[in-house]
């Protein structure tokens, strides 16, 4: 917040960000106060923008925050107004009386209800409202129906389809389930908790009933103004993954946390793009990691389109340096990848705690590397994000690379899926199309970062990187590793160079390049145990009408045996 000189010489409190302030119209602009952002103010009036417009001959009191953290009150008139044609929303000045500046006598409205400070400063503060960009706040805010309630009120019926959600304010209800007909209670929400957000999510039925049990004051939101706002403000989206986050985390409905054939048990981490839980397969009761898109990404629909096909791609390759995705679904506006889970840790984690690796160890990470992307470049696919904290390192030092869920085919141009800045290729970052020599120049820095401990462009400053991505050739690593061998030295300049041409034309290619340091490598390494074979005899007993499901149960099952190396075979059916 700055302060400056207005033209009649008056401080006037300039906001870097605008404030939410309160209209209350002696007109009941709706039958309701409304809120509006505030972007300066001084003693002789204020500059405001409104998502409804008040009539300008009227006169109202303006609520604004002062610089103690109170609450002042200010009669108003509009000294100029403009409608901002590309949002629809009012610009407008107003002028203030000097007379008056008195506590606030909150406006009556429909149903008993009064808005005031108070409830702003709950909704503010409330962790759903948080994530909203400031553009959408008041418009959100507007959209808001105040209601109360007395005890006793069943306001969310089991097994009608969901119309709106509900902030709770103030009082306490409990959420009860329809079981061999009675209603059993399962949980109670409280102030500052959400009831009803899968409406915004999905057109299904209720799950539960939710009843008040006390004098409740709720704030609701019906799904189609929320669906006007996201054309308006799509960054409004980032609302909806926070409601899915909070329900998929929360709930003590078990039916709520399903995610088609699985189940979310809890969250394993996120990033820019998605959000990772652990889960599991509810018939094979088979463990698997579930990645969301964030929903901000999925409204992207060019974006969509373009997964759905490559997806089917994506989920068909079967590689032992590759994490496998089983399945993708499209549920809650939004679509989950459901991948094995894995035990281990990610090489950033690794880097960070150990810094550079023993030569034979990231000579190995290397090279599985390579196999898993030249098995990827083969079928078309180009990751576009090779970096430390896609590379997971499974206990026996095994490989796996992730986040093939976000990759694309070949030539392909960038479609607002960027990398890691730190490893972008030059085409990458200008947005021209990618192909397995991108991969290539991340995989450099990579093993740079692997042999030497360091990121050969570790400046924080973006504009810099950049800079050094564009105009700068990668350090020679022998600068800082002497006895690095030449092979390892020559990969890491080669694949790092500006030019796509200038680089090697196949991970082929830089396996050969590799193979004088492979090979001694290799003859190191001792013999494979020998193991004595064992059978499982597994006898399931079906009806006719369920042969389809057996089907699918067994391709899963098939699959994942392959996966461990297991010889499966399946004998014919016979009638008991």
């Amino acid at each position: 917040m700055n302060e400056i000189n207005d033209r009649r010489e008056a401080f006037r409190r300039v906001f870097e960000t605008p404030e939410v302030a309160i209209i209350y119209s002696y007109q009941k602009v709706n039958n309701l106060p409304h809120f509006v952002s505030l972007h300066n103010i001084s003693k002789n009036g204020a500059f405001i923008k409104s998502s409804l417009r008040i009539d300008p001959s009227s006169r109202f009191k303006l609520v604004a925050r002062n610089v103690d953290n109170q609450w002042d009150t200010f009669n108003c008139s509009i000294a100029w107004e403009e409608t901002i044609q590309r949002s629809g929303n009012y610009s407008m000045g107003l002028e203030f009386s000097p007379t008056d500046n008195k506590p606030l006598q909150p406006v009556q409205a429909e149903e008993d209800i009064q808005i005031d400070t108070m409830d702003l400063e709950f909704l503010l503060n409330n962790r759903l409202l948080k994530v909203l960009p400031s553009k959408g706040i008041c418009p959100f805010l507007n959209s808001l129906i105040p209601r109360n309630l007395s005890p006793g009120v069943q306001f969310i019926t089991q097994d009608e389809e969901g119309e709106s959600l509900f902030i709770i304010q103030k009082g306490l209800c409990t959420i009860k389930i329809e079981k061999d007909g009675e209603m059993v209670p399962v949980a109670q929400r409280r102030e500052g908790s959400v009831v009803g957000e899968m409406a915004l999510l999905t057109k299904e039925p209720r799950t539960a009933n939710v009843i008040s049990e006390s004098n409740m004051k709720l704030w609701e939101l019906n799904r189609s103004d929320f669906d006007r706002l996201v054309d308006e403000y799509p960054d409004l989206m980032e609302f909806l993954t926070e409601l899915l986050t909070n329900r998929l985390e929360n709930s003590t409905i078990i039916a709520v946390r399903n995610v088609g054939r699985y189940l979310i048990t809890h969250q394993l981490g996120q990033g820019g793009w998605s959000i990772v839980y652990k889960g599991k397969h509810k018939a094979l009761n088979m463990p698997v990691a579930i990645k969301m898109l964030k929903h901000n990404i999925a409204i992207n629909e060019e974006f969509l389109d373009r997964f759905r096909q490559e997806g089917r791609t994506i989920a068909q390759m079967n590689h032992k340096n590759i994490v496998r995705i089983y399945d993708i679904e499209e549920i809650y506006r939004t679509i989950f990848i459901v991948m094995e889970c894995l035990e281990g840790e990610t090489l950033e984690a690794l880097l960070k705690r150990k810094g550079a690796l023993p030569f034979d160890r990231a000579l190995s990470f290397l090279i599985q590397i390579c196999s898993g992307l030249a098995y990827a470049h083969n079928k078309g696919i180009v990751h576009r994000d090779i970096k430390p904290g896609n590379i997971f390192i499974m206990p026996d030092d095994h490989i796996k690379i992730l986040d093939f869920g976000l990759a694309c085919t070949h030539g392909k141009e960038d479609f607002s899926m960027p990398g890691t800045v730190h490893y972008m290729a030059p085409e990458q970052i200008h947005g021209h199309s990618v192909d397995g020599r991108t991969d290539i120049y991340s995989l450099g820095i990579l093993a740079y970062e692997m042999f030497t401990g360091e990121n050969p462009y570790a400046n924080t400053d973006v504009k810099t990187l950049l800079d050094m991505h564009f105009n700068h050739d990668i350090p020679d690593p022998s600068l800082l590793i002497p006895d690095l061998p030449e092979p390892v030295r020559a990969f890491i300049l080669k694949a790092c160079r500006k030019s796509l041409d200038d680089r090697y034309n196949s991970m082929q290619a830089v396996i050969k390049e590799l193979l004088p340091v492979i090979q001694p490598l290799d003859s190191n390494n001792e013999k494979p145990v020998e193991r004595n074979k064992q059978i499982t005899v597994l006898l399931i007993s079906h009806f006719e009408d369920q042969e389809l499901a057996l089907k699918q149960l067994l391709d899963e099952f098939g699959s994942r045996a392959s996966e461990l190396g297991l010889d499966l075979n399946i004998t014919g059916k016979s009638d008991i």
